[in-house]
């Protein structure tokens, strides 16, 4: 069985930028995620996917390999990460069952994660884990549109935000800490999340998506919330 970790690294974030290189405890973002594929027994190779010369060098010196920066195409704010690996696979010699994506900016996991989500594809004859947080507040059965009239709405239809807390089903949300997919079903269905997908639950969703997010996982270090150097290892 031979995994490939991919570390998807653009640089051309409009909302936070560089937050793939920001700091915490020493390293980048975009550093702590090639550790912990370097780290990660199960992993025979980590690549980094980039369109910056910059986060290509940095990847490589922190171990990572590279076949240079994505082409144009793959490097706009529309790009997709599906089609990313799909041309990273193309393009490598070497063939791989599994494919492994370590977001730098959902830095809170460790290694047994990835080797337990692969563990689990394997027992239940599966193509993909992912994982995933419990998500509360709010639920999405309290949400609500506006329709064309003016008027509140349900988002989801046939949900009532007046139902009891404690009767609501668990809901839960992609925390983009780690997605794990077989090769084959990348190539023929085009996608990380294919119908057979199990979830993986972590009680930790700290997804970096603005400055807000990122003071706030330094909040939680500081706080000893989030243990990070251990987290990761």
């Amino acid at each position: 069985m031979k995994v490939l970790a991919v570390v998807p690294a653009r640089c051309g974030s409009k909302g936070f930028p560089n937050k793939n290189i920001k700091e915490i405890e020493g390293k980048t973002l975009l550093e702590w995620a090639i550790k912990i594929g370097l780290d990660c027994s199960i992993i025979d190779d980590i690549y980094i996917s980039t369109d910056c010369k910059k986060y290509e060098n940095i990847a490589i010196s922190a171990g990572a390999k590279s076949l240079g920066l994505r082409p144009r195409k793959l490097a706009s704010d529309t790009a997709k990460s599906i089609d990313v690996i799909i041309d990273l696979l193309d393009n490598l010699e070497k063939k791989y069952d599994y494919v492994v994506l370590l977001q730098p900016t959902s830095p809170v996991r460790q290694g047994i994660d990835i080797e337990n989500m692969l563990k689990s594809i394997e027992e239940n004859n599966s193509s993909s884990a992912v994982s995933v947080c419990e998500f509360e507040e709010p639920h999405p059965f309290k949400l609500k549109t506006i329709n064309d009239k003016g008027y509140i709405k349900s988002f989801i239809d046939g949900t009532s935000s007046e139902v009891p807390r404690q009767s609501l089903p668990k809901a839960y949300a992609l925390n983009g800490a780690i997605y794990i997919t077989k090769v084959k079903t990348i190539l023929e269905e085009k996608t990380f999340l294919p119908d057979d997908t199990i979830p993986y639950i972590m009680n930790n969703n700290i997804n970096i998506d603005s400055e807000e997010d990122f003071i706030f996982l330094e909040a939680m270090i500081k706080k000893q919330k989030v243990n990070f150097s251990k987290v990761i290892n």
